[in-house]
């Protein structure tokens, strides 16, 4: 009687669990990433329409703005960590 095992199909290797995760995540990121830039240039498509000169008013005064979000973000951080030292410096004379 023929042996019916295939010798290939015993040496083919097994993905282990982490490397199947690790191109899960890599492939859940690229779909994402694809998904958010799809949103950007699908929200820029009137901004686009627009003639050259009010176009670059539009981004430039977009980017204004982005900056100034961040600019306050930090502050506020900063002002939250100054509050937060000066709590922790309180509840130490306080014990």
């Amino acid at each position: 009687m023929e042996d019916t095992t295939n010798p290939q199909a015993e040496q083919t290797p097994i993905p282990d669990e982490k490397s199947v995760r690790n191109e899960l995540k890599e492939a859940s990121q690229e779909f994402f990433r694809t998904l958010f830039q799809a949103g950007i240039h699908l929200a820029m498509t009137p901004v686009n329409m627009l003639p050259e000169e009010p176009r670059k008013h539009f981004t430039s005064a977009g980017r204004e703005f982005t900056r100034g979000l961040a600019t306050f973000a930090h502050e506020l951080a900063d002002n939250f960590d100054k509050i937060v030292d000066e709590v922790k410096e309180d509840v130490g004379k306080d014990k």
